[in-house]
């Protein structure tokens, strides 16, 4: 007599804590694998795989064992995704809301430890509401931080977060910075370079990488692709513009929005100045100074190129990568090198680009135009003909069609907000979801007001025809004679960008045809 059994149903086993430091204490993650395993040997599951993670609930693409777990329930490699709560899985209603569809594709589960969540429209919507529970609770966790950081430095002491700043290590019981002698010296010898020396940020840079200084970064950040880290001009500037290095601590000055990549100022009036003696000066005030004076005048435009003329300087740009291109001589001769090389990816490949013939051929360029402005003319007659650009039209109406839903979305809740009566109406969630919807309505108002204007933008340029003729007449005198300060006023003028690569160029460039409109132009 033959016996059929269908085979178990194998399972994905997700534990997730906040931080590298329960991870390491382990109690969380166990507990957490301990619980899921005994669910699954109770219902007979197969577990093929654990994975395990220390990372923030409210990320998702960053996550990297939850993309391995998403990997092998795409590959159908598991029936179920178990873990031991929903706010473990992510406390971010939109994540949840992804991963979830992602397993219905593929045919799996999601199951939970302490929680039964059935596939009906009311576990659905259970789900949603968890999820924006969890959320909302991440949103309470980081105002109590920010609670508790205002509090810390109204007391006239430094907060406890963050990163340290080169040259110091804060004493977290007494709230003070104390002075780190290695990093101080090379903090002392990056002011006395710049503010004393005059020398180049570029030159300091590579004479710290060459010299094998350790970067502020060291230590704090890791590449994936096995990229060392290293000096670069931007640290050099945000050396140079702290205050801390003269004695003086002010907090608050700078905030994240987001996941944004870079720091944001904040407006003057919500710095905080902490006690003389918070931080101990490493120079003094005349070195710190000095330095302000010479970033503000070494980096002007008009003062390096009184130094050294290079004609493109400041609107060159590489075309493998895109960074800007800076000028310097080799064997005497001038040339444009790409700034990758003092990142810490290093060099992208592009090759340096003969300055004296490039700059002759831009400068050929941009003669042929003031002399001929027919050749604008027929750019701009070209570009009446195209039409608006038909990207900004498109991203403009999806906005739009966004906005829409979104009011439609805010009307609904504000209506169910109007009309409750019962006592456990979840008040505080509703309120919280029209605020969201109403930031979100502001941001995509700013959106299409922004579309608007560049199509607005790109509507006048093409009806400036003769304010260009005036222009070209105005400034094509004497151009066979014309001294650096004129070229380089020419160039300013009617060039947005140069890419180069090698003896590769093109030219982008932009005519003023009234005070505040321009037509563009291509040239190769």
């Amino acid at each position: 007599m033959n016996h059929s059994t269908q085979p178990p149903r194998t399972a994905a086993v997700y534990c997730r804590v906040s931080t590298a430091k329960q991870e390491d204490e382990g109690t969380s993650l166990a507990s957490q694998e301990a619980a899921c395993l005994a669910y699954a040997a109770e219902r007979g599951y197969r577990v093929v795989s654990v994975f395990r993670e220390a990372h923030s609930g409210a990320d998702l693409f960053q996550r990297t064992q939850l993309s391995e777990l998403r990997a092998t329930v795409r590959r159908g490699d598991a029936d179920v995704i178990l873990a031991y709560a929903l706010d473990r899985l992510s406390r971010n209603q939109a994540h949840l809301g992804l991963v979830l569809s992602e397993a219905e594709h593929a045919g799996a589960a999601v199951e939970f430890v302490t929680e039964r969540l059935e596939d009906t429209p009311e576990g659905r919507l259970l789900q949603s509401v968890r999820g924006f529970v969890a959320e909302v609770e991440r949103l309470k966790i980081g105002e109590r931080t920010m609670r508790g950081k205002r509090a810390r430095v109204a007391s006239g002491k430094l907060h406890n977060h963050a990163s340290e700043l080169y040259g110091y290590r804060r004493d977290k019981e007494e709230g003070v910075r104390q002075v780190v002698d290695q990093e101080a010296a090379t903090v002392r010898r990056i002011f006395h370079a710049v503010a004393d020396d005059g020398q180049p940020v570029r030159d300091l840079v590579r004479h710290l990488n060459a010299e094998g200084v350790p970067p502020p970064s060291e230590g704090k950040r890791v590449y994936k692709d096995g990229r060392v880290t290293r000096w670069n001009p931007s640290v050099i500037y945000r050396i140079l513009a702290e205050p801390a290095y003269k004695g003086e601590t002010v907090v608050w000055r700078l905030h994240r929005s987001g996941k944004a990549a870079t720091c944001q100022p904040r407006d003057q009036s919500e710095w905080i100045t902490l006690p003389d003696g918070t931080t101990p000066a490493i120079v003094t005030l005349e070195a710190w100074q000095a330095a302000q004076m010479r970033v503000k005048t070494g980096t002007a435009t008009t003062t390096r190129n009184e130094r050294r003329p290079y004609l493109l300087r400041g609107v060159i740009y590489c075309a493998v990568c895109g960074k800007r291109m800076y000028a310097e001589r080799e064997r005497g001769m001038p040339i444009y090198r790409c700034s990758s090389r003092d990142t810490p990816a290093g060099a992208c490949g592009g090759k340096r680009v003969p300055g004296e013939l490039v700059e002759e051929w831009v400068w050929g360029e941009v003669t042929a135009i003031l002399r001929n402005p027919a050749i604008i003319a027929a750019e701009v007659e070209r570009q009446r003909l195209a039409g608006p650009d038909p990207t900004i039209q498109t991203d403009r109406d999806a906005a739009a069609r966004m906005l829409a839903k979104i009011e439609k979305q805010r009307d609904r809740l504000v209506r169910r907000y109007a009309d409750a009566e019962d006592d456990g109406f979840p008040w505080e969630l509703i309120e919280r979801e029209v605020t969201r919807l109403e930031g979100e309505r502001r941001t995509l108002v700013a959106t299409i007001a922004e579309q608007d204007a560049r199509l607005q933008h790109q509507t006048a340029a093409t009806v400036q025809l003769d304010a260009l003729h005036d222009y070209c007449a105005t400034v094509a005198v004497n151009l066979d004679g014309a001294d650096f300060a004129v070229k380089r006023n020419a160039v300013e003028a009617l060039v947005e960008r140069i890419t180069a690569n090698g003896r590769e160029w093109e030219m982008i460039g932009s005519i003023p045809a009234g005070a505040d409109e321009g037509v563009s132009f291509t040239t190769c």
